[in-house]
């Protein structure tokens, strides 16, 4: 429900494009320059605009996002908001939903030229599909050209919180399973966590980023600014790089290289980085990295495959390298259980010389029961151990 004529509304935005140009364009993104235009709208239209939730509306809808930043605002949790070309819809960790105000596909097209003036693309027929992220937002647009229902749009939402902690890990696994991560961390052990989209894998990697001392420098590369590692952990020695449509994957493991991390954590691996990541591993860099594999066990070949779309390699040699270097591999999945979306972790496994693969932790689902169940790990991880000091006491008894 507009709760400003539309008229009125343009009229404000000619307004403010003409007379403060600067601090309209700085007002998408700058929450500083929201409040001067705010100031500026109350002095100018102190009458229309004399109660704050008008105001807030008059703001949004002509420097912000309109509905999106009520959204936003409304739903402090959302992960992601899609227009399907008929319903704006809302997922939070929990639960999804449809918006139950009136959105029709214009306004949605002017949500998404918004998009696009501030990062300088075009949406048209011509540019029928959007990418763009910036702030904590990266957004998904294709044109109605290729879409025969009509515009379509998704955002994604991320946020400086760790959604997974140490307060709420008993949800996600066993608590004993968090020591075991620590420990992982504490001896430089180089993992990929592997899962489908929405899965948590970037909440997970948050986490074991947290556990990394401030004597070990962590270089960390994204292509879209969603670990938030420097708001997380203001504490820890940590350079923090976007790629851009220049800079890929691969050019900021190599820029990584030159900087003398001891670990590197790419947000995601999802092509011929996966190459360049294996030879960071054998020049002694640690990693931490996600990608979309079928189940850990599965993660190897998906890296060979990945670091074939680069490289011509010799697939054994290859393979051989990341079981004997790469340590473990963690798996997550998701269930919805009593109408809420459940995340958990489905396995661990280890990866180990030989090409074989050790199950240290899995976790059993019947209906809606979750029953854990214990591996074990190899002696290279228990020398590991050893020879770090670790004062970590090792796992429950095993039922495997």
């Amino acid at each position: 429900m507009s709760l400003v004529n539309d008229n009125v509304l343009d009229e404000i935005k000619r307004d403010l494009k003409e007379n403060y140009p600067e601090l309209y364009l700085d007002a998408f993104l700058n929450i500083e320059a929201r409040e001067l235009i705010k100031d500026i709208l109350k002095k100018k239209h102190s009458l229309l605009l004399k109660d704050e939730e008008r105001l807030e509306y008059v703001v949004q809808e002509t420097v912000g996002l309109g509905v999106i930043d009520d959204i936003l605002t409304k739903h402090p949790l959302v992960t992601d908001i899609s227009y399907n070309a008929t319903d704006l819809t809302i997922e939070t960790p929990e639960e999804k939903f449809v918006y139950n105000g009136e959105v029709e596909e214009d306004y949605i097209i002017k949500i998404i030229q918004k998009f696009a003036n501030a990062v300088g693309k075009e949406f048209t027929p011509k540019s029928p599909i959007l990418d763009a992220s910036f702030s904590n937002l990266r957004i998904n647009a294709v044109h109605k050209v290729n879409s025969p229902y009509g515009t379509t749009m998704s955002i994604r939402v991320t946020r400086p919180r760790l959604a997974l902690n140490i307060d709420n890990f008993e949800n996600f696994a066993p608590m004993y399973v968090l020591d075991l991560f620590k420990a992982m961390i504490e001896v430089g052990s180089n993992i990929v966590i592997s899962g489908e989209v929405g899965t948590g894998k970037t909440e997970l990697q948050k986490l074991l980023v947290g556990f990394i001392p401030f004597d070990q420098k962590i270089v960390t590369g994204e292509d879209t600014l969603e670990g938030h590692f420097k708001t997380l952990y203001p504490e820890k020695d940590i350079i923090s790089w976007l790629t851009t449509n220049n800079v890929s994957f691969t050019d900021l493991i190599k820029a990584a290289l030159r900087n003398n991390p001891a670990w590197i954590i790419i947000s995601e691996t999802r092509g011929k980085e996966a190459y360049e990541m294996i030879q960071s591993v054998l020049s002694g860099h640690r990693i931490i990295t996600t990608a979309h594999a079928v189940n850990a066990k599965a993660t190897p070949t998906r890296f060979v495959n990945m670091a074939k779309q680069g490289y011509q390699v010799d697939e054994e040699a290859l393979r051989g390298d990341i079981y004997r270097y790469f340590h473990f591999g963690i798996h997550i999945k998701k269930k919805k259980v009593n109408g809420k979306t459940v995340r958990y972790l489905s396995e661990i496994v280890e990866y180990l010389d030989g090409e074989k693969t050790n199950t240290v932790f899995e976790m059993k689902v019947e209906d809606d029961k979750f029953i854990p169940q214990i591996g074990s790990y190899s002696n290279d991880f228990k020398n590991k151990l050893i020879e770090f000091g670790s004062i970590y006491k090792g796992l429950p008894c095993y039922n495997y």
